[in-house]
């Protein structure tokens, strides 16, 4: 059995610093009493580690500079965490930080959403009471830093680290341009999201309302329009920030451009998806992501026609 050894703080965001994780949080591992799912074993650490003392949130700026072919109907549109290979949680760039855990005798448990069960922390309000920013009108995690362009990680541990005690204030005020710029009015509510008129989460479902596909345009996975309308994404939409990431992301998404070509993307096998987009750990099955690809194609035609008229 190893012997727990004094761990700081500051040694674990040293680490973070030097693994390229741009946002790094502590906070204590009690129940999140507010979580919308009061029967989900997510709303108590606890349940998952009993002697869980701290929660380690960790964030991946992935503000890349979206894809040029975005504005052109006969491309298929995503998000930047749609290709991050985030979609989920961020899981294996936290690896040397549970090495760290473990190999100095604490617990360690990463929240993984791609395994059943597995996502065992309601990130957006651990992230919240590790300080790392507040929850927007539009749902989402705000950073002041980083707008809503952090990926997000946790890790629930054993080890009594030092906890954040300050939460940012919410800053988004008066201001409501996320909710107007909806075009499904999911954020009618502000700070609740409405899942079933969320166009992201419609992309994912079998039963996709002709009212979404009206909407949905050249998207073919998730969907961003409440960030693009967000004041405090500004300056990501316009250049993104250099972080030790930025340039291995926007070489990713540079390589993904033509892929997302839409023609070619009807051809895309099964086989063939899970080849080139299973490793952006999605969990939408190919004949939803075809489905997409197809409506998209019949928009792109409409738009086509239209231009030529």
């Amino acid at each position: 059995m190893i012997r727990k050894t004094d761990l700081h703080s500051e040694k674990i965001r040293n680490l973070a610093d030097s693994i390229g994780i741009d946002a790094l949080g502590f906070a204590d591992a009690s129940e999140f009493s507010d979580y919308a799912l009061s029967h989900s074993r997510r709303r108590n650490p606890k349940l998952s580690l009993p002697d869980a003392k701290t929660i380690i949130v960790a964030g991946i700026y992935i503000g890349g500079l979206t894809l040029p072919a975005w504005i052109n109907p006969w491309y298929g549109r995503t998000s930047r965490l749609y290709l991050s290979e985030f979609f989920l949680d961020v899981v294996k760039p936290l690896e040397p930080i549970v090495n760290l855990l473990r190999n100095t005798g604490y617990k360690a448990i990463v929240c993984d959403g791609s395994e059943e069960g597995g996502s065992v922390l309601p990130l957006k309000l651990a992230a919240i009471r590790a300080g790392l920013g507040w929850q927007g009108k539009n749902t989402l995690l705000i950073s002041k830093k980083y707008g809503t362009f952090l990926a997000l990680g946790g890790i629930i541990t054993d080890a009594a680290l030092e906890h954040n005690t300050d939460q940012e204030p919410d800053r988004c005020l008066k201001c409501d341009k996320c909710q107007q710029a909806c075009p499904l009015r999911a954020l009618d509510q502000p700070y609740v999201l409405n899942r079933n008129n969320c166009l992201s989460n419609l992309l994912q479902i079998e039963h996709l309302p002709e009212e979404a596909q009206s909407v949905m345009e050249n998207r073919v996975g998730d969907c961003e329009i409440c960030q693009e309308a967000c004041p405090w994404n500004k300056k990501h939409l316009d250049h993104s920030l250099a972080t030790s990431m930025t340039e291995s992301f926007q070489k990713k998404i540079e390589d993904w451009e033509t892929f997302f070509h839409l023609p070619d993307l009807i051809d895309l096998s099964e086989e063939g998806y899970k080849e080139k987009l299973g490793i952006l750990n999605t969990g939408i099955s190919y004949d939803l992501f075809h489905r997409n690809v197809l409506i998209a194609m019949e928009r792109a035609k409409k738009v086509g026609e239209m231009a030529d008229k």
